[in-house]
């Protein structure tokens, strides 16, 4: 049996999946570590798998929140510089103390989230075998098709073709800073110099992603090692979030959640709320934590506002769901056949908006489209026209088919 060393984001959106996925390779008989902030100590811990926290002092309890906080308030290509920014600034403290860290800790293998942008550097640098994890949607890149941060569809016309192109060329522009620090550790380190970056850090090794197979374009070209395998859940490391249960009176049931890092536009929940009022069904509204239920005391409709809710409870019960498109929430809609109305922020968001409208398993707004009556509007024609729910219970039953969790499993064993 191995030990297992985990690095990922500190943000739980990408905590649930590894964590989900460390806990079944625990199952089978493995010792699993993470290697993360001083933020994801608890959470990991209570999970019942080892942590080891690095940057204790560098990037102290309270950094990840601190970033959320500030990302929860940004939209659009904003919030990607300021995300590609924190990935260049948290650079130095990895590259630093992980190796020694790693090596300390006598790690056989290494499973990187594909947004920690050092780990495959730090696992050439220390000869181990690693594999990829894309928590959020696949990072890597097809030109011919549009990039992670950019929501409109896969059109194949010349136009389009080239508008794709010019994004792709964009964001790498915007991610030369990451790269230019990560080729003056690999000089040192006698690694050769990445070139392009984004799609070279994964080299012919194995990744994973959440994603089912019918929740990506077919045209898209990806290495042979490239594995969907669907959504990592695990409800035993959810803990239990206390909800006002008596206050569901039996109505077709709207769930709508921002996620738990672009939660602090405040005007959008209002419009939800707004939105909703009046339909023959009732809103639960779940903050996320950024904002307090009595700043909404005044909105229409007497929804049902929290701070936190139970989502996966709640979306077994829902007739549709409200998202920001992360993909977390929306793979969880999908595994419950649950249709959805996206409202992607910024990040990943614009591009799973895109396969939720690819998939006709929902509809999108733009946040500049978002108010009253087109939310009003577009959440009455999800929920009145059947091919929404069949396309979404179409998903639904793929998911159930996979068999994630082992799947991923195996092949992170398959590198050893």
């Amino acid at each position: 049996m191995a030990h297992i060393g985990f690095l990922t984001l500190d943000f739980l959106g990408h905590l649930y999946p590894m964590t989900s996925l460390a806990l079944h390779l625990k199952g089978r008989g493995h010792r699993v570590t993470f290697f993360c902030l001083a933020d994801s100590e608890a959470f990991i811990s209570q999970a019942g798998l080892g942590c080891r926290v690095f940057a204790r002092e560098g990037l102290p309890l309270g950094y990840a929140k601190k970033v959320s906080d500030e990302l929860g308030k940004m939209h659009g290509l904003r919030g990607v510089r300021y995300t590609l920014a924190r990935f260049a600034g948290e650079m130095s403290a990895q590259l630093t103390e992980l190796p020694e860290a790693i090596r300390a800790a006598e790690i056989d293998v290494l499973v990187i989230d594909q947004f920690f942008t050092s780990g495959s550097t730090i696992a050439e640098h220390l000869k181990l075998p690693y594999v990829h994890v894309a928590n959020a949607l696949l990072g890597n890149v097809d030109e011919r098709l549009p990039p992670i941060s950019f929501g409109w569809g896969n059109q194949g016309h010349l136009i389009a073709r080239m508008r794709n192109r010019a994004a792709h060329l964009f964001l790498r522009a915007i991610a030369r800073p990451i790269r230019t620090r990560l080729n003056a550790q690999r000089a040192t380190w006698g690694l050769p110099a990445y070139t392009e970056f984004l799609n070279e850090r994964f080299g012919t090794r194995p990744q994973i992603s959440q994603q089912p197979p019918g929740f990506e374009f077919p045209e898209r070209i990806l290495p042979g090692a490239f594995h969907f395998v669907g959504p990592l859940h695990n409800h035993e490391n959810r803990a239990a979030t206390p909800f006002p249960w008596e206050k569901i009176d039996g109505r077709p049931l709207i769930y709508a959640s921002m996620g738990t890092l672009q939660n602090g536009l405040e005007w959008i929940f209002r419009r939800i709320a707004e939105g909703c009022a009046g339909l023959d069904a009732q809103l639960v509204l779940s903050l996320g934590g950024n904002m307090d239920p009595a700043q909404f005391s005044d909105v229409p409709g007497d929804p049902v506002i929290v701070k936190f809710a139970p989502q996966l409870e709640l979306l077994k019960r829902a007739s549709v769901s409200i998202t920001h498109a992360g993909l977390n929430t929306a793979l969880e809609s999908l595994a419950q056949g649950v249709p959805m109305v996206a409202i992607p922020i910024t990040n990943d968001q614009p591009a799973v908006a895109a396969r939720i409208a690819w998939t006709r398993t929902g509809l999108v707004l733009s946040r500049d489209n978002v108010r009253s009556d087109t939310l009003r509007a577009s959440v009455i024609a999800v929920m009145s026209t059947p091919s929404y729910r069949e396309n979404a219970r179409r998903l639904q039953a793929e998911i159930e088919s996979l068999n994630s969790l082992e799947r991923a499993s195996e092949i992170v064993e398959s590198v050893l």
